[in-house]
């Protein structure tokens, strides 16, 4: 199983690999069987194909996008972990921010085999 502080050092990869684009980094996060709910709300994208299809098509979207982790990484039960992070999005003419709240679970090697984005854009740093 991984340590706490092998846990707490992932979502910052994450975060740096998703604002920079690097799909081969963020799937080398993620377990062979990964889950990801992002948003919440939305079809889940199941296995390695489908959530590497869901990155790319972000990266892909033309929009420069920023993220800066804004909470301590909390780990509980040994192999999740909870975080928040602001999001801001260059539209061109204007920047959407929100804050994003993110779970993740991991497997007993401490990739990741779930997460769920908790994505709310009424959720401003502001508010």
């Amino acid at each position: 199983m991984a340590s706490r502080d092998e846990i707490v050092a992932i979502p910052d990869r994450y975060i740096a690999a998703v604002a920079a684009g690097d799909v081969d980094t963020i799937m080398s996060l993620y377990n062979d069987n990964p889950r990801v709910e992002d948003p919440i709300g939305e079809p889940a994208h199941e296995g390695v194909d489908a959530v590497r299809a869901f990155y790319t098509q972000l990266r892909d979207s033309g929009f420069k996008i920023s993220l800066t982790r804004i909470t301590p990484v909390c780990v509980a039960g040994g192999n999740e972990a909870a975080f928040a992070f602001r999001v801001d999005v260059d539209l061109g003419e204007m920047t959407m921010s929100m804050v994003t709240h993110d779970t993740m679970v991991f497997d007993e090697d401490g990739r990741i085999s779930q997460m769920r984005a908790y994505a709310d854009s009424q959720a401003t740093p502001e508010s």
